[in-house]
């Protein structure tokens, strides 16, 4: 079974750099950081109520003409009045410049929103100089999905360098880790995609031979499944929009609590409307 190490997270400064090389895992659901510094990768972490994490939520909230993003709208989402948007990046695929968002009856547009989060992902990175970045992108992305990101990237201050598909980036990260000859195949079940990729390897070059994948298929649709198993789909349609965040936050969690010996799932609706 292929297994792939997990970067350690450890402190990281800017002190003395002219210019800092990230690579970013732009997840439906979460986004992950790493910088390249002198052969090591380090991950990198945000401040958050309950301490560091490694990863950026993802995530918008909205309240009139009041907006958060990532941690900010992960911490007001249970407040009154404010909606939380899940996965904006799903929603790239169909999408053009002036593409629109449509919550609670108000409309926004889709280009200010992914700005509005990358920027505040660049403010919680806490790297003052400039910043070159690689792109991990869904292998079945199109070209839509892939000028609007970089687009999104540019306008939040970003140097883009590129882009590379996500299962990808994984193989050749670790084929040169392993010093591995020959072909990988490694997929990547994500939170809105299912991809794949072959590359072949050897001492000197990495070549991808394919690339594939399915945009439909991700941790997003076993949330949506869990959540029409507990409360069915007629509850669903009555739900506020506060109130099915919630629902699939439950799920999500319950989902990611699995184990080998797991039996059920208990989703607790409490958590989405008390009583």
């Amino acid at each position: 079974m292929l297994q792939l190490r997990r970067t350690s997270v450890i402190p990281y400064t800017t002190e003395g750099r002219d210019n800092v090389k990230l690579g970013i895992d732009f997840g439906t659901t979460r986004i992950v950081t790493a910088a390249a510094d002198r052969g090591n990768y380090p991950v990198l972490t945000f401040d958050t109520r309950e301490g560091n994490a490694d990863w950026f939520p993802s995530l918008v909230a909205l309240r009139g003409d009041d907006r958060r993003y990532g941690w900010d709208a992960w911490t007001v989402q249970g407040e009154p009045g404010w909606t939380a948007v899940r996965s904006l990046k799903r929603i790239l695929e169909d999408a053009g410049a002036d593409t629109s968002v449509e919550v609670d009856g108000a409309r926004y547009p889709l280009m200010e929103l992914l700005t509005g989060m990358i920027a505040e992902l660049k403010r919680g990175l806490r790297v003052e100089p400039p910043l070159e970045v690689m792109l991990g992108v869904p292998a079945n992305a199109n070209s839509n999905q892939r000028f609007l990101t970089v687009e999104a990237f540019r306008r939040a201050g970003f140097q883009v360098l590129g882009l590379l598909n996500e299962p990808s980036a994984a193989a050749i990260e670790f084929g040169h880790s392993q010093k591995l000859d020959g072909r990988l195949l490694v997929y990547d079940l994500g939170g809105g995609t299912f991809d794949a990729s072959v590359v072949e390897l050897d001492d000197k070059t990495h070549t991808v031979v394919a690339s594939a994948g399915i945009g439909t298929l991700g941790g997003d649709d076993f949330d949506h499944l869990l959540a029409e198993m507990a409360a069915g789909e007629a509850v669903l349609a009555g739900l506020s929009g506060a109130e099915l965040f919630r629902l699939l936050e439950e799920c999500r969690r319950q989902k990611e609590a699995l184990h080998p010996n797991t039996r059920k799932i208990a989703v607790d609706l409490d958590h989405v409307r008390e009583g």
